[in-house]
């Protein structure tokens, strides 16, 4: 016996297998992905025929976490600090209210740099460096600065400070301060801003002849648990009515894709 010949026809057989398998898993590979995409290009398709504008978006899938903060009382603690100014707080909800006294003038144009080096200042903002300016939270006599960690920044009013200005001066403040948080469970893959609109449309979010204006990914109360608050990745979409040119913020949970509905919604 040609044990030689054996030992070839052997080795093409499994090659011609090799390559056959190779083939087949990558035309899988492409009905999949094909018949997983279909839906969406479909849903967006959808989206554009029934007038509702978008910004550009993508299917890019980033990582997010559960975190989870104790309550503290490190403003109340630290309000003495605090000068020129008079200060409140609310311990119910722990929300201290300042009233300056001078206000401070900022000049027009720079109005965000004005402030951000004032709240930087010593006794100006209580760990005033922590928070970060949000223009898409804010209105034309509102900044909103939002608490920012490691993980990202806490788009939610348990970590949100509010500036009041009024003509070309700063007349106070309203903060919230979040302790530091613990990550209960890192790592996880989140959706795209691209399924986080699909999303909001199939849940009638998102009216017909409206303007999808922004995305953000950020962190929104989830629920208290054990003395803890725990905080989950969002989506934040701004949606702008054309008729009345108001906008909107909607929100959906970045893990589980659900929509994150506020009371008076």
């Amino acid at each position: 016996m040609d044990f030689r010949r054996i030992e070839w026809i052997f080795l093409v057989i499994f090659l011609a297998l090799d390559i056959f398998l190779g083939v087949s898993f990558y035309q899988s590979q492409k009905v999949e992905l094909s018949v997983s995409k279909a839906p969406t290009t479909q849903m967006i398709t959808e989206i554009k025929r029934d007038q509702i504008t978008l910004p550009e978006l993508n299917n890019k899938t980033p990582k997010g976490a559960y975190i989870a903060s104790r309550p503290n009382t490190l403003l109340y603690q630290n309000m003495r600090q605090l000068q020129g100014q008079s200060v409140s707080f609310d311990s119910n909800h722990q929300v201290l209210t300042s009233n300056l006294t001078p206000t401070v003038a900022i000049k027009k144009g720079e109005e965000v740099a004005t402030i951000e080096k004032w709240m930087k200042g010593n006794h100006n903002v209580l760990f005033g460096s922590e928070y970060s300016y949000s223009k898409r939270l804010s209105s034309k006599n509102i900044y909103a600065f939002a608490q920012k960690f490691k993980e990202g920044a806490i788009y939610d009013d348990r970590a949100m400070l509010y500036v009041r200005v009024e003509g070309n001066r700063v007349m106070g403040y309203t903060q919230m301060y979040t302790a530091q948080p613990e990550i209960l469970r890192d790592g996880i893959k989140l959706v795209s801003n691209e399924d986080a609109v699909i999303e909001l449309y199939r849940d009638n979010d998102i009216l017909n002849n409206s303007k999808v204006l922004w995305t953000k990914l950020g962190y929104t109360w989830l629920l208290d648990a054990k003395g803890s608050s725990v905080y989950v990745p969002a989506w934040f979409v701004g949606i702008e009515n054309r008729n009345s040119r108001n906008v909107t913020v909607k929100k959906i949970n970045a893990i589980t894709k659900a929509v994150i509905k506020t009371p008076n919604q």
